[in-house]
């Protein structure tokens, strides 16, 4: 038999025990035999124009909501039936595209109304920009994953520069300020990132992951040509990668920029309401949660943050993974339980986004990561580059790209992923050995690259050097 099926698939889900499970041959055949995911439509790298200035009229920024057919059609297009403080940010940045999603809408379409014109659907492989009848490169989704799912996102992220954010009231009023004036209040340091990674040692995957991401990323940083980078006491890794020593290092150091790896608390599988409450928080290297009343005490004003760790950004009401396990594994019953607490943002970049000093942005995922997204289960190939190569040279880099633009290429991997499942299907037609197996390991890890969300605004960027 081949290994596929009897190697354990580890994932950085924590409900009591790392999450672990076996791939079931018989549930696994029809989920990888069906295409079931988001092929991009089209590649972002060839454009001539700089896609970071998005304030050029053809590349463009604009905000995406659920439609209401109760609403006016001149009043949609404006956004009056929006939050004041939407309507504000829609208007300080250039009377920009209101665009609407409805569920009824497919193939990468969005409805843009207008004031004396009939509504059209536009597709996001068409003309981009803020013209009549063109859909800008940054969106940022102003509502919940109930109102618009998680899966939009993932489709719209494949061509688009895309961030949500889930506020109202103050919360959203303070967000919207502080992305207007860029954060000009708040003091964080570009010079001391915090990079902080547990390591349970193999075949656990936060080894894997600690390997892969946190210290490289480190590394990237401290060979930085410029020297611009201080990792002394902001490299937390392994025995010290407590959450005090986390909460600590962010108050004494104010970083810009922080990274985590971490399995993510999946508990209690039988108690959906706790579970809610504690979902995705980090958990460190002895096994504690992260208390969000301690972290509290940190002002997260003007930071981004990335959490490589189980749900770290959210849940789905229906997981890509959900058939394909052994069933009663800590894996497949975890798969189960989380799926329970529904479409949903994860607590602690709820919490981080509405500080009054909010967050710029926090990156996360949604429903677990796998060890086969990292590390080819063939050659041990290390595949995280795009991470590395986004977080580090290029959020980092002295042209300060916007952070939606930065994840690029690890969305573009996941084009040649569906590429290769879909050729790997043809091999299943033709019954040519080991073909099932390799549309199994394109599938999920095209599944789990995809599930990578930006919470916050994507035209964010880092702050400027100091002189």
């Amino acid at each position: 038999m081949n290994p596929i099926w009897t190697t354990p698939v580890y994932s950085n889900a924590w409900s009591g025990e790392a999450a672990q499970g076996l791939l079931d041959i018989d549930r696994a055949r029809p989920w990888a035999g069906s295409p079931g995911l988001l092929l991009p439509q089209s590649s972002l790298a060839a454009e001539e124009i700089d896609l970071a200035d998005w304030q050029h009229p053809e590349v463009g920024w604009g905000l995406l909501v659920p439609d209401d057919d109760t609403v006016p059609d001149a009043d949609k297009a404006l956004g009056k039936d929006l939050a004041p403080a939407l309507q504000e940010l829609i208007s300080q940045r250039g009377q920009a595209p209101v665009l609407r999603w409805r569920a009824d809408l497919k193939d990468g379409r969005l409805r843009r109304h207008y004031v004396d014109r009939p509504a059209a659907d536009l597709r996001l492989s068409g003309t981009r920009g803020v013209g009549p009848l063109e859909v800008p490169h940054y969106l940022l989704i102003a509502a919940s994953p109930q109102a618009i799912p998680w899966r939009v996102q993932y489709r719209l992220q494949t061509e688009a520069f895309v961030g949500r954010i889930d506020l109202a009231g103050a919360a959203l009023e303070n967000y919207v300020e502080h992305l207007l004036g860029e954060w000009a209040d708040c003091t964080v340091h570009r010079a001391t990132p915090v990079v902080w990674a547990v390591d349970q040692g193999h075949p656990d995957i936060t080894r894997l992951m600690r390997t892969s991401i946190a210290d490289k990323l480190a590394d990237v940083l401290r060979n930085d040509p410029q020297r611009e980078f201080n990792l002394v006491g902001g490299q937390l890794v392994a025995q010290e990668a407590q959450c005090d020593a986390l909460i600590n290092a962010l108050v004494e150091r104010q970083p810009a920029f922080v990274m985590t790896s971490s399995h993510g608390a999946t508990f209690p599988l039988d108690d959906p309401s706790v579970l809610q409450r504690q979902l995705g928080l980090l958990v460190d290297q002895d096994h504690q949660m992260l208390d969000l009343a301690v972290l509290a005490a940190w002002s997260p004003g003007g930071c981004v943050w990335y959490a490589h760790a189980c749900c770290s950004a959210g849940s789905t009401a229906v997981s890509e993974f959900s058939g394909i396990l052994t069933p009663y594994t800590s894996l497949a019953r975890t798969l189960t339980a989380v799926a329970g607490a529904g479409e949903r943002i994860a607590p602690m970049p709820q919490a981080l986004l509405s500080a009054p000093k909010p967050i710029r942005a926090f990156v996360g995922h949604v429903e677990p990561t796998f060890d086969w997204t990292l590390r080819d289960p063939e050659t041990n190939q290390v595949l995280a580059a795009p991470l590395v190569q986004a977080f580090g040279r290029e959020l980092h880099g002295t042209s300060r790209r916007p952070l939606g633009m930065v994840l690029q290429g690890h969305m573009r991997a996941v084009a040649g992923l569906l590429i290769d499942h879909a050729d790997a299907l043809r091999d299943v037609d033709d019954l040519i050995p080991g073909a099932l197996e390799r549309a199994m390991r394109s599938k999920l890890a095209a599944a789990d690259r995809q599930a990578l969300v930006l919470l916050g605004d994507p035209t964010v960027r880092l702050p400027a050097p100091a002189n």
